[in-house]
């Protein structure tokens, strides 16, 4: 069986998959929110470490950590307090994880807080180093098989764009200079240069997009899938028309908060139009209603398995029955 926890971590990311029909369990967490998730009346929010301590999850075998961005990566170092790694995936590993940039509080605010994702990812990475953990750099597709029965592929973001970043905080981790309006874009490339991933598992397909907007990928040769996991928490750019008449999901799970954010419209009308025309099942990771979705659900993840014979049960399904998608 195959277990998706869409962990409910408000306005973040973080995605927990488990195998669980080998000799061993093998888990894949992907992201993992903000460090601290303040709780609110009508919500069971909570951090990806809170969540997993819940579980009793002392073990992670692989972290993808989809793009530098605090809401998918900021509750590393709470994670590492109770659970160990044994690899991480990453688009970017800095050269020198003891190097830290200079805070710039009249630098422009996306500038400021590229330089506060650098600082604490490198502290981050330094200590991941630490414990012994081995970290790799996604720079082309790549597939993992870690059960007979399980296929994950790591999409790498777009080369061009990474490449870019690449070189800019490199230098900018080095102290050399770098032009204001070249780290402005590499630090607005993040979402759209975020890592994907595809997981096979019983005939079905999931899609975990990270933040990578949908314009970033419509183009490519896709298949319907069963589960898509929205990109960028569901705001207007999460995905186009062309991106969900080729994925054509079953489920749709909208990783945000239970509040409306207007000046991001996150989650957005429009792309729960796009999906629900196509046939797609939303689910919200946090009590989340609105005047087109007035069914809030409390829980602290989404959770969805699938069976054996590929049968999906949907968070509270029932499990003696489940439901056939």
């Amino acid at each position: 069986m195959l277990k998706l926890h869409f962990i409910n971590v408000a306005d973040g990311d973080s995605i927990l998959v488990e195998a669980l029909s080998g000799p061993r369990p093998f888990r894949l967490l992907v992201d993992t929110g903000l460090s601290r998730v303040e709780p609110v009346p009508g919500s069971l929010r909570g951090s990806c470490a809170a969540y997993l301590k819940r579980l009793g999850i002392r073990h992670i075998d692989v972290l993808v950590v989809t793009h530098l961005h605090l809401d998918h990566f900021g509750g590393i170092g709470e994670l590492l307090r109770q659970a160990s790694v044994d690899r991480v995936y990453t688009g970017y590993v800095p050269p020198r994880p003891d190097r830290r940039l200079p805070l710039r509080p009249t630098a422009q605010k996306t500038i400021q807080g590229q330089i506060q994702c650098l600082n604490l990812w490198c502290e981050t990475v330094a200590r991941l180093e630490q414990t012994g953990c081995q970290i790799h750099t996604v720079t082309h597709d790549q597939v993992l098989t870690p059960t007979d029965r399980l296929r994950v592929e790591l999409l790498a973001p777009n080369k061009a764009v990474q490449a870019f970043q690449t070189q800019v905080w490199d230098r900018l981790l080095d102290g050399q200079a770098v032009p204001e309006d070249l780290e402005y874009w590499a630090s607005k490339a993040r979402n759209p240069g975020s890592m994907r991933l595809r997981l096979q598992y019983a005939g079905r397909r999931i899609e975990l997009a990270g933040d990578c907007y949908g314009a970033m990928w419509d183009w490519g040769d896709l298949k319907p899938c069963d589960i898509l996991k929205v990109p960028h928490h569901g705001d207007c750019k999460a995905v186009t028309e062309e991106l969900v008449r080729k994925l054509r999901p079953r489920h749709a799970v909208i990783s945000c908060a239970a509040e409306y954010i207007p000046r991001k419209d996150r989650p957005s009308a429009r792309t729960a139009e796009l999906l629900t025309a196509q046939g797609a099942q939303l689910w919200f990771t946090d009590a989340f209603s609105a005047p087109w979705h007035a069914a809030p659900r409390q829980w602290p993840a989404a959770v969805f398995s699938i069976q054996e014979d590929g049968t999906i049960l949907t968070p509270n399904a029932p499990t003696e029955s489940g439901r056939l998608t």
